[in-house]
């Protein structure tokens, strides 16, 4: 199959998240499987500029209609490996910025124009550079319109045996305007109604991909079916449950790189381990605790959180958990998060008030940083109010990290919970209600269990390091919903 795979961002292009993630490893999956995958994304100058690669133009002047206007992109091209290739979009006054899509937390106000004209411009690659796709795979509000766009007027005869593909990696951000922001689109007012862009009297790109889309899928099973509520559909459980009902919405749980997170293996530890020989994970552990200035214990669990600082996370429950359970249990905590300013002055008054047991880096982790952080600690703390599917829980297992995440989500189609009576199976330790009261439990839960039953700690740690997160099955389900996409 030819795949376009339509993305705001990827690794190691661009990163705000898990999207990012997703839009490297998948089309890499994809065309390792035999599909001639193209990623079409923006180019950012201010983040790519630094990663002194060669890019080759491959279109000078692509016209890109925005409005009434035109506009006039450049296309650059990166071939990664075979059957995988990048575009650019390239048009700086609406790309070459410090951040993709805010600044100090306030969104860009021509967001709409930003994207839409991203969504228009993939449209236009697909047909300029001959790539002839039989799926045009979106993901989130930020290229959503490309499944409006093939069904409209403006492509659906230039892309006649074209389907669409929407990915919903996170429905909390949904790509959500003023309705004059129609006029940038070229659809015109005729697509401002209930079965495709309108939204309470607004635009909704996120709603117009679901809408339209030959099938939806969103980054987890449980996930798929959280959705369709109103407490997790964030105003879109309306169209969603119209998808599920004509068929046209599944879940399909994200893989990891297994390449990159592979502890045996992985240049960026200061020791590497497996499962059959721990060892070198104590050596990491040292040098975590080096690095964040806690003292250098072998006999203290050691918990982690990597994260964004942000209600969705569950973060503001376990400030108030670590409220609790710092004063009485001897244990050290690393948190290395950025987000809600609130939220960072919490942790920073925590790591002041407990320095010996809790240290805060307020900011992005960098990749070698966030290595240290999932190989060096006994348990990674994910207490999210809701996870679509989340990575971090993964890549804790691939190092032998324990998870102790909230029964939600992608969480709740990873972490196997902890049984005293049998933990043959288990990999971590699982909390449905998410107060402060519970997640401080369930923390001691793991304290008194490292210290009773360290054998049952060790088997859990194994279980996960043997857990296939690769990206070849998860590949193969997505090459059946293409499949499902074109009945």
């Amino acid at each position: 199959m030819n795949i376009v795979w339509a993305s705001s961002e990827a690794v190691p292009f661009a990163k705000t998240g898990g999207l990012a993630d997703v839009s490297s490893s998948l089309p890499s999956a994809l065309a390792d499987a035999g599909h001639a995958v193209s990623v079409i994304m923006p180019f950012y100058p201010q983040k790519m500029g630094k990663l002194n690669l060669e890019y080759s133009k491959v279109y000078e002047n692509l016209k890109v209609p925005l409005g009434d206007q035109e506009e006039w992109a450049s296309v650059r091209e990166l071939k990664l490996k075979k059957n995988l290739t990048f575009y650019f979009v390239e048009f700086n006054r609406f790309y070459d910025r410090p951040t993709l899509y805010d600044w100090n937390g306030t969104e860009f106000a021509d967001n709409p124009q930003r994207f839409i004209f991203l969504s228009r411009a993939v449209m236009e690659i697909a047909l300029h550079l001959e790539l002839k796709p039989d799926i045009i795979h979106a993901n989130d509000w930020h290229t959503a319109l490309c499944c409006v766009y093939l069904r409209s007027h403006l492509y659906r005869d230039a892309l006649p045996d074209c389907r669409s593909v929407l990915t919903i990696h996170n429905i909390g951000y949904q790509g959500n305007f003023d309705k004059s922001n129609i006029y940038w689109t070229g659809l015109g007012w005729d697509y401002f109604n209930y079965q495709c862009l309108e939204y309470y009297d607004r635009i909704n790109l996120l709603k117009g991909g679901i809408m339209t889309a030959d099938m939806v899928s969103t980054v987890s099973p449980t996930y798929a079916k959280e959705i369709l509520s109103q407490e997790y559909g964030f105003g879109l459980h309306e169209p969603l449950r119209q998808a599920a009902y004509e068929g046209r919405l599944v879940g399909i749980l994200n893989g990891i790189d297994v390449e990159s997170w592979n502890a045996a293996i992985d240049p960026l530890l200061p020791a590497n381990f497996t499962a059959d020989d721990l060892s070198g994970k104590a050596i990491c552990r040292k040098e975590l605790q080096a690095q964040f200035k806690l003292a250098e214990r072998k006999d203290v669990p050691l918990f982690a959180v990597i994260s964004r600082l942000a209600t969705q996370k569950g973060l503001d429950v376990l400030a108030d958990a670590l409220e609790q359970i710092l004063p009485e249990l001897d244990i050290q905590v690393v948190v290395a998060a950025s987000g809600d300013p609130y939220l960072e002055y919490r942790y920073r008054s925590l790591a002041e008030r407990y320095p010996e047991k809790i240290s805060a880096f307020i900011g992005y982790a960098p990749e070698k940083t966030a290595h240290l952080i999932e190989a060096g600690a006994d348990f990674f703390l994910m207490p999210s109010r809701y996870e679509p599917c989340g990575l971090n829980q993964m890549y804790s297992m691939t190092c032998g990290t324990l998870p102790i995440v909230r029964h939600t989500g992608g969480l709740a189609d990873t972490v196997i919970n902890y049984s005293e009576k049998d933990c043959s199976k288990s990999t971590g330790f699982v909390l449905w209600d998410l107060y402060p009261d519970s997640l401080a439990n369930t923390i001691r839960w793991a304290v008194e269990t490292a210290k009773k039953h360290p054998e049952d700690i060790l088997r859990m740690k194994q279980n996960g390091m043997r857990t296939d997160f690769s990206w070849e099955h998860t590949a193969e389900l997505y090459r059946k919903m293409y499949e499902d996409a074109h009945k």
